[in-house]
């Protein structure tokens, strides 16, 4: 019985991390074709040898992996891609679902290690309807408290989140008081909630999860129990 061989394209970070990748996957028994972290490079070749699969790391260059990465769905629709990123939420990258192309693939970079789930994840994005996308947010985060999180932890205070959010001061503060029973932090005076906040956030960004899921399963169960006696609304 013959089997296809798939042929995967990688635009990536350095020549070192792609090179690792390559051995990875040609062990798989992928037929790679080539690698850069030269977007116009990429465009080029992707365009010339047109892969079965194109994988991306979406840490490095983001703007320009999700630039090439809408230029492939758009001249090549049947094509798989696949988004390599440390971070477990695509979000806490300002990744929104407008700015991914529809029919892609996400590895987290831990799980990336594990090369029977890349394989599978691989030949979920040649197989996958490409008018639906493959995306999971991590835990019960909604979009506007991703946001939050991402504006306070470029400098913004709560009087700046508020302007740029539309909303007022207090909410702002209900939302991170929200966050932080969700990762079961203390929000109160005799803690510096917005640091603990955003240390796992970075945790987060950097896929360091492992050390949040009791917490975070902990705490938004007592958020989600505390909602329904309060009906606190961010």
């Amino acid at each position: 019985m013959f089997v296809m061989t798939i042929k995967v394209y990688i635009f990536g970070e350095d020549g070192f991390t792609n090179n690792t990748l390559v051995g990875s996957l040609s062990m798989l028994g992928f037929d790679v074709i080539g690698e850069t972290d030269n977007d116009s490079v990429a465009s080029t070749m992707i365009s010339n040898h047109q892969p079965d699969v194109v994988v991306m790391h979406l840490d490095h260059e983001r703007i320009k992996a999700l630039e090439l990465a809408q230029s492939v769905r758009k001249n090549f629709p049947d094509m798989g891609i696949v988004f390599i990123s440390k971070s477990v939420d695509l979000r806490l990258l300002g990744v929104t679902k407008k700015s991914l192309p529809l029919g892609v693939s996400v590895v987290q970079i831990s799980k990336h290690r594990d090369l029977d789930f890349l394989k599978f994840k691989i030949h979920e994005s040649v197989a996958i309807t490409k008018n639906q996308t493959v995306i999971k947010p991590y835990g019960g985060f909604t979009d506007a408290q991703i946001e939050t999180i991402r504006l306070m932890a470029a400098g913004n205070a709560n009087s700046e989140i508020a302007k740029m959010r539309y909303v007022s001061e207090k909410s702002v503060e209900q939302m991170l008081a929200r966050i932080a029973l969700m990762l079961d932090i203390p929000f109160d005076h005799k803690y510096n909630s917005r640091v603990r906040i955003l240390n796992s956030y970075y945790e987060l960004l950097n896929g360091r999860s492992e050390t949040l899921a009791v917490s975070f399963t902990r705490g938004f169960k007592r958020a989600q129990e505390k909602l329904e006696r309060y009906s606190l609304l961010a």
